[in-house]
């Protein structure tokens, strides 16, 4: 099976021992979301590496990605975090839209309250109207808020969405949530919510996170089936896109993250296949050599 994993935070110095991990576990690509270290900057968007520019905003890098997707161009590719502040915004997204192996933006709409109300009233739509122009995926970061997200999916036909993590509620983001709020989305019924996105033909489903959201802390992770279930029936397995996130998951191994869904026989090949590759590779526009 073509086996991609959707989302692996890759730093300095690691792309040989993720190879090796990845030839070990039979997983054939990975899409990187390049990440140093997870302490956060002066804002929780600063996230190196990168640097600030003079307003305030933070332009990532992303030396090691292009270096693993430049030696490895079949086993690696990667996504860049854009900052719609960033004040040369389209010459950056050009850039990226220019570079081998970029296969995606990854916008983070929702790391402050502040944010998290622009996005909901539209700020986004200067940056979506160029990444439509350029033609490439956006992940988006916005957990609890799928409510707000179907402004853009009308506005925006041809862009295609990809919802990161399930789309679900994390208590932590964004900081100073009313608390009811916060417990709301993080609950299982918030679910309901991430799969009415599926109307819109221009939006995908990233499966991650999903031992912690819906409580299934134990391998084989078998109560995770039935929510599985309910994205196929919603979005189709066509649009349903697998991702370890294992770099920052420190309670769950990679392999077991892998295997729970391979290996389960309540899921057909041709519905392990679309999840597990296919769907990336299509929605990412990256065939397999």
């Amino acid at each position: 099976m073509d086996i991609l994993d959707a989302q692996v935070h890759v730093g300095r110095g690691k792309i040989a021992t993720t190879l090796a991990a990845m030839d070990a576990l039979g997983i054939r690509s990975v899409i990187i979301d390049e990440l140093w270290e997870l302490r956060m900057g002066a804002h929780p968007t600063h996230i190196q590496p990168g640097h600030v520019l003079p307003n305030g905003s933070w332009r990532t890098a992303y030396p090691t990605a292009v270096e693993a997707a430049l030696s490895h161009p079949e086993r690696f590719a990667f996504l860049v975090r854009i900052d719609p502040r960033d004040p040369q915004l389209e010459s950056v997204m050009r850039t990226v839209g220019s570079t081998p192996g970029a296969l995606a933006f990854r916008l983070q709409p929702v790391w402050t309250l502040e944010d998290a109300e622009g996005f909901a009233k539209g700020s986004y739509e200067p940056l979506l109207e160029i990444a439509q122009d350029i033609g490439l995926p956006v992940c988006l970061f916005l957990p609890g808020y799928a409510e707000a997200l179907p402004r853009y999916l009308k506005k925006f036909p041809r862009q295609m969405f990809i919802v990161d993590h399930c789309g679900m509620g994390m208590a932590q983001f964004p900081a100073g949530r009313d608390e009811a709020q916060a417990r709301r989305v993080s609950e299982p019924g918030y679910f309901d919510h991430v799969l009415a996105l599926a109307e819109f033909p221009n939006v995908a489903l990233k499966l991650s996170h999903a031992q912690s959201h819906f409580g299934t802390p134990d391998y084989p992770y078998a109560g995770l089936r039935p929510y599985w279930r309910r994205a196929i029936a919603a979005f189709g397995a066509e649009r349903l896109i697998w991702a370890s996130d294992n770099t920052v998951i420190p309670h769950h191994s990679w392999a077991d993250m892998l295997y729970y869904l391979r290996d389960d026989p309540e899921f057909s090949g041709e519905e392990k296949a679309w999840m597990l590759g296919r769907a990336a590779r299509k929605i990412f526009n990256w065939p397999a050599a």
